[in-house]
């Protein structure tokens, strides 16, 4: 796991490492433009066909795009760097830097201050209109507040005007503009971002994921380990590697009953499908049994779906849902089961509703609850403080669910998630997977786990169903929380990602279709 930070947070930390570990600042920003120009000459393999230009500002960021420009015109390429203050602005490490750039005196290099770029804007274009153009932006770090000035506003325009096709536009750490809090400025919308020791997590939500593009971390010469010194705030990003790791095996000699049981209740009239979708996704997640506690109406339905589940007929109410007294129905059930999930197509009956709170309250399985079951909470949120079993539970709400559990308007939410989740689940024990661009996962003791995979592909009715009928799947064959939801989180994402691959698109499939992708995603994650 590699430690995340915002903005503030990082250059907390760096400073503090320069200062009191003694890594020189500089040699930190050589490592960084060393490593970023290794890193575009990858991204862009038609480099040398290119007219490149890299925009600076007059700060570190600055900096770093002059030891691109370095390393670029060392290995024989041409670049020119467009420079949006005079030079005489320029200080520190990013004027020592722009200093080694200009006595190389090299003829791969030329300079143009970009109020004679936006003068010759014509000249401009028709050197351009044909060629296949890179934009390297190295204008503006995390550190802006405030409103930008108009020549800083326009180079990000011009950026995103000239992109197209044929332009290729790379940010160096994050794209300029990018704010922590309210966004007033406009921001650069890149193809790829290089960022620099570790992701900040502005860059993961809001207008951040909608212009970072695709994400490289780079390392710049601090360690992980001693990023994590700093890492006070507990917020961790998640590798493949830590998946692997944490991913269940079967063992040799294991039997169905040592794989996991897992038990989902759930299902009304006219809600089935989502009792489906989750029993088969944990049924392709690994689990061993899968059981499902249903309505009787709908029990035909789900039987021609699923032949493998092991069913339970439960009497309803007269919506057709779980009635209020099936707790002691399930009795058998329950003792079988390893993991437990409720919520989907559950319904907002009055009746279910006093099952699902006894089912909170009794149950000594550790429990998943999404979908209608936290409508419910919502409602008496302190039946999560009373409940006399010390099972663990994962909530699994998206943004708006989670605004109903916890009473706060999204303004409230949105500008440090982190903390409104890790409040709520320190307050009512139990640990959450909250749902959206970038899904977070929270233990109720506040460690917060960044899930790296995944796209809006996953933004479609019945998506939390299959990502349910994971985790308690999960849960079943590990009985560990922490493994559960970080594995759980990372497959989710991982099938939406397998699909847009294999689509060339985000956004038309089916959940059976993401479901028929978790053998493939689970065998990559073991290999």
């Amino acid at each position: 796991m590699r430690p995340a930070f915002t903005f503030r947070e990082i250059r907390e930390a760096e400073k503090t490492i320069i200062e009191k570990d003694g890594i020189p600042s500089l040699v930190l920003m050589e490592n960084a433009g060393r490593n970023a120009y290794d890193v575009i000459r990858t991204i862009v393999a038609d480099i040398e066909d290119r007219l490149t230009y890299i925009f600076c500002g007059k700060g570190n960021n600055a900096g770093d795009g002059f030891v691109i420009a370095r390393h670029l015109a060392v290995n024989g390429l041409s670049v020119n760097v467009v420079y949006l203050t005079g030079l005489s602005e320029f200080k520190g490490d990013a004027l020592t830097n722009l200093n080694a750039l200009q006595k190389m005196n090299s003829p791969f290099v030329s300079f143009t201050h970009f109020d004679d770029l936006v003068s010759a804007d014509s000249k401009f274009g028709r050197a351009a209109g044909n060629s296949r153009l890179l934009f390297i932006d190295a204008i503006l770090g995390s550190g802006i507040k405030g409103e930008l000035s108009k020549q800083f506003s326009e180079a990000i325009d011009l950026i995103n005007r000239k992109k197209r096709g044929k332009s290729t536009v790379i940010s160096v750490d994050v794209p300029s503009g990018l704010m922590s809090g309210e966004q007033i400025n406009p921001i650069v919308s890149a193809d790829h971002t290089i960022t620099m020791g570790a992701i900040k997590t502005e860059m993961l939500f809001g207008e951040g994921k909608e212009n970072c593009g695709e994400i490289t971390i780079i390392p710049i010469g601090i360690t992980d380990d001693l990023l994590n010194v700093h890492n006070t705030y507990g917020k961790y990003d998640i590798t493949a590697i830590d998946v692997k790791q944490s991913y269940p095996k079967r063992r040799k000699t294991s039997y169905k009953y040592t794989n996991g049981k897992v038990l989902i209740l759930g299902g009304s009239r006219g809600l089935s499908g989502s009792v489906i979708m989750s029993s088969l996704a944990a049924l392709s997640s690994g689990a061993g049994a899968v059981m499902a506690a249903i309505p009787k109406s709908i029990s035909s339905h789900f039987s021609r779906k699923l032949l493998e589940v092991i069913k339970t007929e439960l009497d309803e109410t007269s919506d057709g849902s779980i009635a209020g007294s099936s707790y002691e129905r399930l009795t058998k059930q329950l003792s079988k089961a390893d993991a437990v999930l409720i919520g989907p197509g559950l319904s907002l009956n009055r009746e279910t509703r006093n099952f699902l709170f006894e089912l909170i309250d009794r149950c000594e399985k550790n429990l998943v609850i999404d979908a209608d079951a936290l409508t419910l909470i919502a409602e008496e949120p302190e039946i999560l403080l009373k409940r006399r079993s010390k099972s663990e539970i994962i909530l699994t709400p998206h943004i708006g669910e989670f605004s109903k559990l916890s009473d706060l308007k999204m303004e409230d939410i949105l500008p440090d998630r982190f903390l409104a989740v890790r409040e709520f689940s320190a307050r009512y024990g139990v640990n959450m997977i909250l749902k959206s661009e970038t899904s977070i996962a929270c233990l109720k003791t506040g460690g917060i786990y960044i899930n790296p995979t995944g796209n809006e592909i996953l933004a479609s009715a019945g998506s939390g169903d299959v990502l349910s009928g994971i985790l308690v799947s999960l849960f079943a064959q590990t009985k560990d929380v922490k493994r559960t939801m970080i594995c759980g989180n990372f497959l989710h994402g991982l099938i939406a990602d397998f699909y847009s691959e294999k689509n060339g698109n985000r956004q038309t499939a089916t959940q059976q279709e993401l479901i028929s992708l978790l053998p493939r995603a689970i065998t990559q994650i073991l290999a």
